[in-house]
């Protein structure tokens, strides 16, 4: 059991107000066919978790095909293009254009039987130049009133000032209603680490005192806050301590801040 992990299982996920504004914008881009929304942010705010809770929901709909690309680490937009229609279950093609053209006439079926196609994908940030062209033109492919495919990119602060540049105008006005995520304040610190103690049915080991610690050493970044946690938690039971005494708390800091 591991109460306090960083791994991005959206079950353990605490959706605060400002998180679940971000999934009902991306949502409402989705539901509503508006083909292109970011969420972005620092390192450790939780991207990946939103992103894989989202992809997880949709799975789930029967109207809804989607697929999610955890690392675009691809050498070529051809290869980044195939690599989307291989996760949707389009088959693989010779040239850019024959591949583009099948992944069309996939789009235009699933439209016609009132299905909606959404490729979530993360670390966005590491698509290039011309991976961000390829998916401008995949939003291309609409009809008068609707987005044939939704793409969810979920990347770094690196992403938003690359399509600041000039160059990247075009997708960038293809973007709707992108989200930025922010640190947590000290009352949703509080609320996230409750939270993980009852999903795993354990009693909360950290005092008021231990959490300002927490919070004062993370600026309310999760992966950072879970982490310090994590190290506490575990030197606590070592120590056999029922509650995290503030001691173990300055142990648990000088392992987890470099």
């Amino acid at each position: 059991m591991k109460p306090f992990s960083i791994s991005p299982n959206p079950a353990c996920l605490y959706l605060t107000s400002s998180l679940k504004a971000v999934i009902a914008k991306v949502s409402y881009t989705i539901e509503e066919r508006q083909g292109l929304t970011c969420i972005l942010g620092d390192v450790g705010m939780g991207k990946s978790s939103v992103l894989r809770l989202l992809h997880s929901d949709y799975s789930a709909r029967p109207d809804i095909t989607c697929c999610l690309i955890p690392n675009p680490s691809f050498v070529t937009d051809f290869a980044f293009l195939k690599g989307i229609c291989s996760e949707l279950g389009v088959s693989a093609k010779r040239s850019l254009f024959d591949q583009e053209e099948a992944l069309k006439r996939f789009l235009v079926e699933h439209y016609a039987n009132n299905r909606n196609v959404v490729v979530f994908i993360d670390e966005a940030q590491k698509l290039n130049g011309k991976m961000l062209e390829r998916t401008r033109a995949l939003l291309n492919f609409e009809t008068s009133e609707d987005k044939l495919i939704q793409i969810i990119f979920s990347g770094q602060l690196e992403l938003r000032d690359r399509l600041r540049d000039p160059s990247k105008k075009a997708i960038r006005s293809r973007i709707f209603a992108p989200s930025i995520l922010s640190p947590l304040t000290f009352e949703e610190t509080v609320m996230m680490i409750d939270f993980r103690c009852n999903f795993f049915n354990i009693n909360n080991p950290f005092s008021s005192e231990a959490v300002e610690i927490i919070y004062n050493n993370t600026s309310g970044v999760p992966r950072e806050v879970l982490k310090i946690c994590a190290i506490a938690y575990a030197i606590a039971q070592a120590k056999d301590e029922p509650k995290v005494s503030l001691g173990t708390m300055q142990e648990a800091v000088t392992e987890a801040v470099m």
